[in-house]
């Protein structure tokens, strides 16, 4: 299910790509170093992240995206939520989408998502500044402190992040998940730097046979009326000012805006004009597509 679109380029994008590794968790850096103190993975969960990276590669649709991450992806890694984010190098906008099947009431999850001051834009921060390595926050550690209150009311708890940052600052993903098991924080942050490469490359080919799929059936989704009143509503035009310039009147306006949302499947205007630009209805410079 697609969330909601931003214009502006995100901060952890922003950030140059890290040259260092790992997933920070402190590990002794001596010669005493031992292999076995590594996270490492048995042989079931060996088996497990075969199968699941072995099913990734058919990945190129939205339902097989959905299936996978609910499927062969939570045997590796369960989560109750999961949330991401992709800047894909061509100019689209910020996009946030999230694939999993937890319900949750949509104006938490647009507070989830609101643009910089939401749960994600924080916790990116935090992933920032963790050196943009696999960041796990489980209850009782000081880094989930900042977050305990939100996560508790929201009953998701622990959560981890990570992403993928080209060296060119021209594209990336970051990968949220809330409801994560809180035991092993080492181990999740493990199964994040195996994971995320495919996660990222998914979500890349699923974007693209997005905009492929979406081009033709954006444009006959709404009608021409509709489309020019949607473009009003996207330059911060309210119902007034839009019957005014068109010359119809408000009640009119009110009933198309209705409409819009409905077809859309939005829950307000501000979403209407998010999947809009998504489905290539209008243009993400806020002008109307050409």
């Amino acid at each position: 299910m697609r969330t909601t679109v931003y214009e502006r380029t995100p901060r952890w994008l922003e950030a140059s790509a890290p040259n260092s590794a790992g997933n920070g968790i402190e590990r002794s850096t001596g010669a005493s170093a031992r292999t076995s103190e590594l996270p490492s993975l048995n042989q079931i969960e060996q088996l497990r992240f075969l199968r699941a990276i072995a099913s990734a590669v058919e990945v190129s649709r939205r339902h097989q995206m959905f299936r996978w991450l609910e499927g062969e992806f939570q045997t590796v890694l369960p989560h109750r939520l999961m949330v991401c984010t992709l800047v894909d190098g061509q100019g689209n906008p910020l996009v946030i989408d999230r694939f999993s099947s937890a319900p949750i009431a949509s104006e938490d999850l647009q507070h989830i998502c609101a643009e910089g001051s939401g749960l994600i834009a924080n916790l990116g921060d935090a992933w920032l500044e963790n050196g943009a390595r696999p960041l796990v926050l489980v209850p009782g550690s000081a880094r989930h402190l900042p977050f305990d209150a939100e996560l508790t009311r929201l009953g998701l708890r622990a959560c981890a992040v990570h992403g993928v940052l080209d060296h060119n600052k021209a594209a990336g993903s970051q990968f949220y998940f809330f409801g994560v098991p809180a035991e092993r924080p080492a181990h999740v942050a493990y199964l994040l730097e195996l994971l995320i490469p495919y996660l990222h490359t998914a979500l890349i080919r699923v974007s693209a046979s997005d905009q492929e799929g979406n081009e033709s059936e954006g444009s006959a989704l709404l009608s021409e009326r509709e489309v020019g009143i949607l473009s009003l509503v996207q330059h911060g035009k309210n119902n007034v000012e839009i019957a005014t310039e068109l010359s119809i009147s408000p009640l009119t306006v009110k009933n198309h805006v209705q409409r819009i949302l409905r077809k859309l499947g939005a829950n307000n205007r501000a979403q209407a004009v998010g999947k809009a630009i998504s489905l290539r209805i209008l243009n993400a410079s806020n002008g109307r597509r050409r």
